[in-house]
């Protein structure tokens, strides 16, 4: 390679072999010479300001381009393909259902431990004492026995009876009504 273009890919970063070129700059001060007319060269034309070329200038390049160019047809305007935005709907569809099932998943197998599981159970509303369930009015699967009575939207029902209760008897706000006394 010549030793000028050497020294020009070394002033833009492109020379790998940094060694090479500093131990052949040492060597030869005729190319040490010129290395420094090329740097600052490069360092004068790198400091000068950028000028945009004027807008007439422009339209005349591109007129001329046009004209020296032999004739085309032109494609037909296209709309941008979003192939990708339509690969990524049914994948984040999935995913929404994935992380709604993962979320029940999470919460619990649907029984409940807390105090609404006990008011729930017959005899609670109506103040009657608990009585354990017969043999037949169970199923036993294992260790976890699932009553007879049992039944989803009957549960759901009470509970919903017990909350507007609750509701309606909850303490006012605005504490007790008191009397006043007219003078």
């Amino acid at each position: 390679m010549d030793d000028r273009l050497r020294l020009i890919r070394y002033l833009y970063d492109e020379e790998v072999d940094e060694s090479a070129l500093a131990r052949r700059l040492s060597d030869d001060p005729d190319l040490y010479r010129e290395y420094e007319e090329l740097a600052a060269t490069k360092r004068a034309l790198d400091d000068r300001p950028a000028r945009r070329p004027d807008a007439a200038v422009v339209d005349q390049v591109v007129d001329q381009a046009r004209t020296a160019a032999p004739p085309s047809e032109d494609r037909p305007a296209r709309a941008p393909s979003h192939a990708w935005a339509r690969r990524l709907q049914p994948a984040g569809a999935a995913l929404a259902l994935l992380l709604v099932i993962g979320l029940g998943w999470w919460q619990g197998d649907g029984t409940s431990d807390g105090p609404a599981a006990d008011a729930a159970a017959p005899g609670a509303i109506d103040g009657a004492p608990r009585q354990a369930p017969t043999t037949a009015q169970t199923r036993s699967s294992g260790a976890d026995a699932i009553p007879a009575w049992d039944d989803g939207e009957e549960l759901i029902r009470i509970q919903r009876r017990i909350d507007r209760l609750q509701a309606r008897s909850a303490p006012d706000r605005w504490g007790s009504l008191q009397r006043v006394s007219r003078p």
